[in-house]
């Protein structure tokens, strides 16, 4: 009998941990949300690799489809009070580089206090 893989976005998320507010899971959390996002074919989006087409209408409504998609499964996965801080952002590339940027920053600090 053929099985199927039931691939819905949500199961790619299911072993990705939230992330901590304070980032004390941050190293695990990338590590385990990019290979989740890469198994759902969004990650482009996120590195800003996935430019918007121009005037196609086809391709620009296939792009945006991905580019909620991304984002959705990264709202998933952030504190609300992080959330909050990077919704005002237009693409997903530019929430996710303030988040590493923040969470890198943070990540360091910890390192520094031991």
């Amino acid at each position: 009998m053929l099985t199927t893989s039931n691939t819905s976005p949500m199961n790619y998320l299911q072993t990705v941990d939230k992330l901590d507010s304070t980032g004390a899971n941050w190293v695990m959390f990338q590590t385990h949300f990019v290979a989740a996002m890469k198994a759902q074919k969004v990650w482009k989006h996120f590195m800003g690799d996935a430019m918007k087409p121009g005037k196609d209408l086809t391709e620009s409504a296939a792009w945006q489809e991905k580019e909620d998609l991304a984002s959705y499964l990264m709202m998933q996965k952030l504190p609300d009070s992080i959330l909050v801080e990077y919704l005002s952002k237009p693409t997903v590339a530019q929430m996710w580089s303030g988040i590493v940027n923040e969470f890198m920053s943070k990540s360091v600090m910890m390192q520094t206090d031991l």
